[in-house]
C-alpha cells in the first residue's frame, strides 16, 4: 500500500494562492497578513490536513518543547508530581515525557543522554545516587532534582523537609508510649534516605532512647519498584523475629509501606493492637482501609509546580533555586498507644 504524502507548507501556500511566508506569518499569528487572507489559509490547512513538523521545527531552533521527567520507580508520589509538572508547564507551552530509571544509575544516565539528544528544554530528575557525572551535566539539557539531592554539583533542588517529617512521626509514636519503633528506610545511597533517619535518631535522642541498630531496616536497597515492596514485606519479617520486636513500625515511602502492611496481615498482627503503624504518602485507598492509615503526606503536586518554576528560572536567569517544602502528619485510626 503506497504511503499517503503528508502535507507540506508549500502545498499550503499553492492551494492558498500565497506565498510560503505568508503561511508561516498566519501559523506564527503574526499580523502581517489580512483577516481574509489570514481565514484562507486556515481554510486550506484544515481542509489538506497539514501539520507542522514539531521535530524539524526543534532541530531548526536546537530545543524542543518538551520537558523530560526521570523518575526512580512506579512509586504513586511521583505520579503526583507529574500532574504539578504538567500544570505548571501549560504557562510555558511545554509538554512532559516520563521515563523510569528503576533505581539504575547506569539507565538514568542513558536516559538523561537520550532525552538531551532530543533537545528538551529540560530534565527533571529524582536522582538513583548521591552523586551525579559532571560531564554529563555540562553536556546535556538543563537539569533540575526533584525529591533527592546531590553532593557533587550545584543544581536547583525542589524536596521535601523529611528532617522534620520523620521527626514528627517519631514523637508522635513515642508520645503514645512506644520505646522499640522499627523504621523502614529506602536505598542508604540517597538523600531522603538519611535524611528520615536523622529525623527518627533526633527523636529518640530528644527522649534519651538509645538508637537500636536492628530495629533500623533498608528495605530499599535493590533495584526496581517491586523489590522495594518486597524490602519492606521483608524487613518486617527480619524485625517481627527479634527477641524483643517493635511495638510500631513507621515506613518511610509508599512501596516500602506497601510491603510492610502485607508483612503485617501475614504474621496475623492487628493494628494498631498488636501494633501501631505509620506509613508514607497520602492517597484515597488509605481513608478507607480498616484501619485508616497514619500518614507523612508529602506536597508531591506542589513540588512538581514548583520544579518547573525552577527550570524556568534556571534557563532564563541562570539562577539556581532550592525549596524545602514541609510535611504533614495526618493522624488517624492506625497509630495506637502501647
Amino acid at each position: 500500500m503506497v504511503q499517503k504524502k503528508r502535507p507540506t507548507l508549500y502545498d499550503v501556500a499553492k492551494q492558498a494562492n500565497v506565498s510560503i511566508a505568508t503561511v508561516s506569518n498566519v501559523l506564527n499569528n503574526k499580523d502581517e497578513a489580512s483577516e481574509e487572507t489570514i481565514k484562507r489559509v486556515n481554510e486550506v490547512i484544515k481542509q489538506i490536513g497539514y501539520s507542522r513538523n514539531e521535530s524539524a521545527r526543534s532541530l531548526k531552533r536546537g530545543e524542543s518543547k518538551l520537558i523530560g521527567l526521570i523518575v526512580p520507580d512506579n512509586n504513586p508520589f511521583f505520579t503526583e508530581i507529574l500532574d504539578g509538572i504538567q500544570q505548571e508547564c501549560e504557562y510555558y507551552d511545554w509538554q512532559v515525557v516520563v521515563a523510569n530509571s528503576e533505581e539504575s544509575e547506569k539507565r538514568q544516565n542513558q536516559l538523561i543522554e537520550l532525552l538531551s539528544a532530543q533537545q528538551v528544554s529540560g530534565i527533571i530528575l529524582a536522582p538513583v545516587s548521591e552523586t551525579l557525572s559532571t560531564t554529563k551535566i555540562k553536556e546535556n539539557a538543563p537539569i533540575v532534582l526533584i525529591d533527592r539531592e546531590v553532593e557533587n554539583v550545584k543544581l536547583p533542588v525542589i524536596k521535601a523537609d523529611n528532617i522534620d517529617g520523620c521527626y514528627k512521626a517519631t514523637k508522635k509514636l513515642l508520645k503514645n508510649g512506644h520505646k522499640r519503633i522499627g523504621l523502614i528506610l529506602a536505598s542508604p545511597g540517597i538523600s531522603t534516605t538519611v535524611q528520615r533517619k536523622q529525623g527518627y535518631v533526633e527523636a529518640l535522642s530528644s527522649q534519651n532512647i538509645q538508637i537500636d541498630e536492628e530495629l533500623i531496616q533498608f528495605g530499599g536497597n535493590y533495584t526496581g519498584t517491586k523489590a522495594q515492596i518486597n524490602g519492606g514485606y521483608q524487613a518486617v519479617m527480619r524485625m517481627m523475629n527479634l527477641p524483643s520486636p517493635p511495638t510500631a513500625i513507621f515506613a518511610t515511602n509508599h512501596l516500602l509501606m506497601i510491603g510492610a502492611l502485607k508483612a503485617i496481615k501475614e504474621q496475623n498482627l492487628s493494628i494498631p493492637k498488636d501494633i501501631s503503624f505509620i506509613g508514607f504518602d497520602d492517597h484515597p485507598w488509605q481513608e478507607i482501609s480498616s484501619p485508616k492509615l497514619t500518614i507523612v503526606s508529602q506536597p508531591a503536586f506542589e513540588m512538581g509546580r514548583q520544579a518547573i518554576h525552577a527550570l524556568h528560572k534556571l534557563k532564563t536567569k541562570d539562577e539556581v533555586i532550592t525549596a524545602s517544602l514541609p510535611l504533614k502528619l495526618i493522624i488517624r485510626e492506625s497509630c495506637g498507644t502501647v
